[in-house]
């Protein structure tokens, strides 16, 4: 399989950590891409412009393709045509789209690497890894932090913010500590979270903004515990002395090494560095938060000249991966499964049996499915029955519903596991 740099959760610490390494120290000044090419085809409007990536590829030594270059010739109308042309004459293609997961897809369909510049609501890796690189950078400039691992607060718009996802992405792959402060109503989706936990072991710190004018103050921020009910505030008293819990949450602020602040809209967003230690309550401004070309450099020669994909680490916790044709699709309206079937057959990780939990490989959503057929046999049952438990993983297929087995052909079982059953499952 190709690779795909569409998301850093898919990368191993080490990978990440390579990259952010390479991203502190700069574009380098040599030509590691002399005599590699690189398509750039924004097919949406991209994170930053194509000139950046153009630039960039040009500086490491790569030449380049241009979106028109190539949709003069098959037409723009079919993304994936226009890729499957592009990888004829180049090592490595760089993609934005409205479509989650398309970067993902494009891999396996044209069979070149593909890197993510920007997709639906999901995430824009180039940011993501120029923040990590800031973040280490302040965290090694800490000598109180010798020892200690990486603390990162993300705030505000988590729901729209790329970079925010991007960043949290990168996160999940190395033991750091992570806090999230979404401001109302702006909070990641369900799946998200879900998907954060899985990768990490565990759920982030997660704590609620009253309003995005607190978000710099945080004297009005509440911690949500999901192991009890009460929200307890942080910085004032409520007529009780402070117990453990809120003990540890103003630790955890404390030593909070890097505060972004996804600002939403036309507001830029933020990086404060170290923002609760020797200044009080008061939170600086910080510096306006840029995506670098180092960021770029880096993805750029990983997707060219990196090791061929292993054991994915986005796999972990999964039982199962499921790709069968028929069965169950992603219900996401603005996942690239299921708005661009005729070119993407579903991926999905089974989480779990019984009951059946799927979470899509290219935009995180999750679905349950109710029954559980054969492929061999043609035969659908019902989850937890003597039948369903005698399927071979490779024979497996799923539904949500008889009606999507039976118009996938498949029959209802006869036999509920009948002594003397011959059927082979």
């Amino acid at each position: 399989m190709s690779r795909a740099l569409a998301s850093l959760l898919d990368l191993t610490a080490q990978e990440v950590r390579g990259l952010a390494w390479s991203t502190r120290a700069g574009v380098p000044p040599d030509r590691p891409l002399e005599g590699r090419v690189v398509a750039v085809l924004p097919f949406a409007r991209p994170a930053l412009p194509a000139a950046a990536w153009l630039a960039v590829a040009q500086r490491l030594g790569a030449g380049v393709i241009r979106l028109a270059d190539v949709s003069d010739i098959v037409g723009a109308d079919d993304e994936f045509a226009v890729c499957a042309a592009a990888a004829r004459w180049a090592d490595v293609l760089v993609t934005s789209h409205a479509l989650q997961g398309f970067a993902r897809a494009a891999a396996v369909d044209c069979g070149v690497p593909v890197v993510n510049a920007g997709e639906g609501d999901g995430e824009d890796p180039a940011a993501g890894l120029s923040l990590i690189a800031a973040a280490e950078d302040a965290h090694a400039a800490d000598p109180s932090a010798v020892g200690r691992r990486l603390h990162v607060a993300v705030c505000g718009d988590l729901r729209e913010s790329r970079s925010a996802r991007a960043l949290l992405s990168g996160l999940a792959a190395f033991e750091a500590t992570v806090l999230l402060v979404p401001a109302r109503g702006r909070d990641l989706p369900e799946d998200a979270l879900q998907r954060l936990a899985r990768r990490t072991g565990r759920r982030p710190l997660r704590f609620e903004a009253r309003s995005m004018s607190s978000l710099l103050d945080m004297v009005d921020t509440v911690l949500l515990s999901p192991e009890s009910a009460p929200q307890l505030p942080l910085f004032k008293e409520v007529g009780v002395p402070p117990g453990d819990a809120e003990r540890r949450a103003r630790r955890e602020i404390e030593d909070t090494d890097v505060l972004f602040v996804a600002a939403g809209g036309d507001v830029p967003d933020r990086l404060v560095v170290a923002p609760f230690r020797g200044r009080g309550r008061a939170v600086p401004e910080g510096r306006e938060q840029r995506t670098t070309a180092a960021a770029l450099a880096a993805l750029l020669r990983h997707a060219v000249t990196g090791s061929a994909p292993g054991s994915d680490p986005a796999h972990r916790g999964a039982v199962l991966r499921y790709r069968s044709a028929l069965g169950v699709r992603c219900q996401s309206g603005g996942c690239v499964s299921s708005r661009r079937s005729s070119h993407v057959s579903p991926d999905f990780l089974l989480l779990s049996r019984a009951p059946a939990l799927l979470e899509c490989l290219y935009c995180g959503a999750r679905t349950h499915a109710a029954l559980v057929a054969s492929s061999e046999a043609g035969r659908y049952h019902e989850l937890g029955s003597a039948d369903s438990e005698r399927i071979l993983d490779q024979n497996l297929v799923l539904f949500r519903t008889h009606i999507e087995a039976e118009a996938a052909g498949f029959e209802p079982s006869r036999r509920a596991g009948a002594v003397g059953d011959t059927e082979r499952l």
